[in-house]
């Protein structure tokens, strides 16, 4: 492991200590030993593509990973996917972790994807919703949705025949949901507010519904065509300046790691 972690230290430019610190608290979250120092350069990838830190990308990833149940192999795909929204939003991935492990768990247990709700927070943010009001007003939207006795629910399943979850499950998006709610009351606005029992959901249903059924699809299509998104972000922050003089100094602290750790037997025995 200590090699391992030297050798990314070196390629990514963050410290040797800050790169253990992402290993441990990986293998905390249930990540395979073996696996820990591949799934921190995924993460550290991410953390320089989307303006955060190492640690708050392995937190995200690791929350994305045991929400969904989903291996360590598909790291990636969360990592472009949270790229994916900071690219076609009005976020960062840095906010968006700040905010989106209230509503993972939550997102998972209706079965909503990691792209719905990617979706979801791109088309909020790009309505000029901040990323942590997004986030309450996706959690909130979604207590209903999936509230069998809310009005909501109630309207969805007479137009449907079906429960939020099970729409989920089936392939349909969030938008395809709003698009559902608002035929249910004859396209009437004021119809559709008023079948929001809190405001925080009734103002992040509205923003959707603006946007349209269409819009959140399209911007789902890429959600799910994301592949490569995070290596793309992080060839972009690396060809720079700051980060060759990042790398240059990482390099020469773990120079000196390297000569303690072959000193240490010798200054033991002295």
């Amino acid at each position: 492991l200590s090699a391992q972690i030297l050798t990314l230290s070196g390629e990514t430019g963050k410290s040797a200590s800050e790169i253990a610190e992402s290993v441990y608290s990986a293998i905390s979250a249930s990540v395979d030993t073996a696996a820990a120092v591949d799934f921190v350069r995924q993460s550290t990838q991410l953390a320089t593509g989307g303006f955060t830190e190492a640690q708050t990308a392995v937190d995200v990833l690791t929350t994305a990973l045991n929400a969904y149940h989903l291996s360590v192999s598909e790291t990636e795909k969360v990592s472009d996917v949270l790229v994916t929204t900071q690219k076609l939003g009005k976020t960062t991935v840095d906010e968006l972790a700040q905010s989106v492990g209230k509503v993972i768990p939550l997102a998972a247990a209706y079965s909503m994807n990691i792209e719905n709700l990617g979706t979801s927070y791109a088309e909020l943010t790009k309505n000029g919703i901040a990323t942590a009001e997004a986030g309450t007003y996706i959690k909130s939207m979604l207590t209903e949705l999936g509230d069998s006795g809310s009005a909501v629910a109630g309207i969805l399943r007479d137009q449907t025949g079906k429960s939020f979850a099970e729409l989920m499950a089936d392939g349909a998006s969030l938008g395809d949901v709003i698009a559902a709610l608002i035929q249910g009351v004859g396209g009437s606005k004021d119809a559709f507010a008023e079948l929001w029992s809190s405001t925080e959901a009734g103002v992040g249903a509205l923003s959707l519904l603006g946007s349209g059924a269409d819009a959140f699809n399209t911007t789902l299509a890429a959600m799910e065509n994301s592949a490569g998104a995070t290596a793309d972000a992080y060839g972009k922050m690396a060809d720079t300046t700051e980060f060759a003089h990042q790398r240059m100094t990482t390099a020469l602290d773990n120079l000196k790691i390297a000569i303690g750790s072959e000193l240490n037997p010798a200054l033991q025995a002295l």
